[in-house]
Parts: C-alpha cells; sequence; structure tokens
C-alpha cells in the first residue's frame, strides 16, 4: 500500500476581507458598549456631563469603536504574518479615520459629512491594506 505525502503549500494564505471583517465586529461591539454605558456614566457623574450634546457623545463612542477596529487590526495582522512591521504598515492607513472623528467629537460635523469621508476613504484604506499585504506575500 502506498503512502500519502501530504502537499505543503507554496504560499501563504492572507484574506484582507476576513481580517477586516473581524475586526470592524470589534470595532462595533466597542462602540455598541459605549452607547449603551454612557446613559450610566453620565448618571453617575451628574452635572459635569450634562455639557456633553448628544451628538458628542455619538461621535466619541464612534470614535471608541474605530480606534478598537484599529487595535483589532493590527493584532490581527501581527497574529497573522509574524512582522510588527507588516502589521504597521497594513493596519497605518486606518488611522485618519480616528482623527476624522475625534476632531467631529469636538467640532460640530455633521454625520452624513463624516459618514461620506470616511466611506470614500475606506476605500482607499482598503486598497493600501490589501496592497501592503500582497507585497507581504513575495519572497
Amino acid at each position: 500500500m502506498a503512502k500519502w505525502k501530504k502537499k505543503t503549500p507554496t504560499f501563504e494564505y492572507h484574506d484582507t476581507p476576513t481580517t477586516l471583517f473581524v475586526a470592524s465586529f470589534g470595532g462595533a461591539c466597542a462602540f455598541i458598549t459605549v452607547v449603551n454605558t454612557i446613559g450610566d456614566i453620565v448618571e453617575s457623574l451628574g452635572h459635569q456631563a450634562n455639557k456633553l450634546l448628544a451628538w458628542q457623545v455619538n461621535m466619541g463612542a464612534l470614535c471608541v469603536g474605530i480606534i478598537a477596529f484599529f487595535v483589532f487590526l493590527f493584532i490581527l495582522e501581527v497574529l497573522e504574518t509574524r512582522s510588527k512591521i507588516t502589521a504597521w504598515r497594513s493596519s497605518a492607513p486606518w488611522l485618519p479615520l480616528v482623527g476624522l472623528t475625534a476632531i467631529a467629537t469636538v467640532v460640530h460635523i455633521p454625520f452624513y459629512v463624516v459618514a461620506l469621508i470616511g466611506a470614500i476613504y475606506g476605500v482607499w484604506a482598503y486598497r493600501r491594506t490589501s496592497s501592503v499585504r500582497g507585497l507581504a506575500r513575495l519572497p
């Protein structure tokens, strides 16, 4: 009886959409957690938190969600590529979204403007992340 040899793959498997989906899930969980707990925090702080407006609370929660997305993405990239430099290069394009939402938390920028800018920028960041991961596969 012949023994079957296990064929070793000649390529590494990198799936950018799956990694971004998992990181997005982590960011969404952080956003939902902040939105659900902010009422209790405002209630416990009393008069000091009455200065916060609804749009500031929502943009702040979105900013926390995007920070969590970035952290999850960086950790997943480190685990997958085993290179902090490659992980930084593939996750760094998403950092300006943190700045955008932080500015929108302080200065009133309508949500639809933030969403439009974020969507347009997100397409570029996705392409940049995919290209960095593609370059990491080359010998």
